[in-house]
């Protein structure tokens, strides 16, 4: 990416990628501007570090403005829910996956 003139790079993690293309998007503008524009106000800290912390913060802005309109998950559980099983996963339920493991024959030796 060319931030101020210059060529940079940043390690995201894909989530981080994709937020921050949105954010772009949402914006009207391009990637590198954005980030441009992070790296001029961003103090004592590196462009990767000040963009992760735009991103959350943009997205607190904006769930903010949600509650702020009376708005929630819509009956579906917590918005952590939500975002726990959409990003990591589903809980599985640990006792049921733990079950074939405990019916097998396992027996000690003593050998490594």
């Amino acid at each position: 990416m060319t931030v101020g003139g210059r060529r940079t790079s940043m390690r995201l993690e894909p989530q981080m990628w994709d937020a921050i293309e949105t954010i772009a998007k949402l914006e009207g503008m391009s990637i590198n501007r954005l980030c441009a524009e992070i790296d001029q106000r961003r103090r004592d800290v590196g462009l990767t570090s000040a963009t992760r912390v735009f991103i959350i913060s943009y997205y607190r802005q904006l769930v903010r403005s949600y509650e702020g309109q009376g708005l929630g998950p819509n009956g579906n559980g917590s918005l952590a829910r939500i975002v726990l099983d959409s990003v990591v996963g589903k809980p599985i339920d640990r006792v049921t996956a733990l079950r074939p493991m405990a019916d097998r024959n396992l027996a000690v030796t003593g050998e490594d």
